[in-house]
């Protein structure tokens, strides 16, 4: 297991992922990447075949989420592990499952968030689809109690 992908969220189930993912990496000496997905732009229709990296020209709007990642990256670099950050743009979902198909990731890491049953019918969940989408092994964080 050398490439363990972390989509990485700012609620405080990321942090329990980010905890559970420097365990398992340090077990591995795992190089990890950690992901966020903001939201889709609704003037621009979701491209189903590119991972959409927010550009250079637009990372000032999207400072705070950078901000968040590399707080969390030097977690893992304090640990002695490699680790790099992915800011992406698109439905959640489908960004994780192509980056993780680019990367070749043997293993994603999810925190698993407890919806009401129904919001799941009309919103769903993020880690349903990448588990839905995926061949790659996921590990489901849950959150405390």
């Amino acid at each position: 297991m050398k490439t363990i992908l972390v989509p990485i969220d700012s609620n405080k189930e990321g942090d329990l992922v980010a905890n559970k993912a420097i365990e398992i990496a340090e077990a591995f000496e795992s190089k990890v990447h950690l992901v966020h997905v903001t939201s889709v732009d609704k003037n621009k229709k979701d491209n189903d075949f590119e991972i959409e990296y927010i550009s250079t020209d637009n990372l000032s709007k999207f400072e705070k989420e950078m901000d968040i990642l590399n707080s969390f990256k030097s977690r893992f670099t304090n640990a002695g592990l490699l680790c790099e950050v992915h800011l992406l743009r698109g439905k959640a979902y489908t960004q994780i499952l192509k980056l993780a198909d680019k990367i070749h990731a043997d293993l994603i890491i999810l925190g698993l968030i407890n919806h009401s049953a129904l919001y799941k019918v009309f919103i769903g969940s993020v880690s349903n689809e990448v588990i839905k989408g995926t061949k790659t092994p996921i590990l489901l964080v849950p959150p405390k109690k």
